[in-house]
């Protein structure tokens, strides 16, 4: 037995900081957080700014790209066959403009990226200020976005393209 001059130090446990790639890791992924809400929060700040209505107010269906100093479509110029994108900046920006019923006619495939393109910019934002704890792979998210967005695009383009045809 010990006596009391002899006791063994108490070990005091304090939390240790995480180690340095956790860290870097987890300021590379509010960085990248960051810049895709600031993109997200440009975008649908211009689509909120440009005018998706004709002289009447009636709602375009395309063409709401042009005020940006931007060429018509070229696929369209070339086949007369719209493109899959044709629409998404018009229906971005009458979403923008709470008209859901027009943004989902000019292009219902630019209303679901727009709207899960709000989504996304605010998950990036929650992340970019670090709310919630723990990992967040921003890169999956971006990279399940893009996929999702463009395989929309893609099947909106193959649904119209036998109205077009006549068939």
């Amino acid at each position: 037995m010990l006596n009391p001059s002899q006791r063994e130090p108490v070990a005091v446990h304090r939390a240790m900081p995480p180690p340095l790639p956790e860290v870097l890791e987890k300021r590379r992924e509010r960085c990248l957080a960051t810049g895709f809400a600031a993109l997200g929060i440009a975008v649908f700040s211009i689509a909120a700014i440009l005018n998706p209505y004709d002289a009447e107010g009636r709602p375009l269906s395309h063409g709401t790209h042009r005020q940006l100093g931007l060429p018509p479509c070229l696929m369209k110029q070339v086949t007369g066959l719209a493109c899959p994108s044709c629409g998404m900046t018009t229906s971005f920006s009458l979403l923008m403009h709470g008209d859901i019923s027009a943004a989902w006619t000019a292009n219902w495939a630019g209303a679901i990226a727009a709207l899960l393109g709000l989504g996304a910019t605010l998950w990036m934002l929650v992340v970019a200020m670090d709310l919630p704890k723990g990992s967040y792979a921003v890169d999956d998210a971006v990279k399940w976005l893009t996929i999702t967005g463009t395989i929309t695009a893609l099947t909106r383009w193959l649904v119209m393209l036998p109205s077009w045809f006549g068939w």
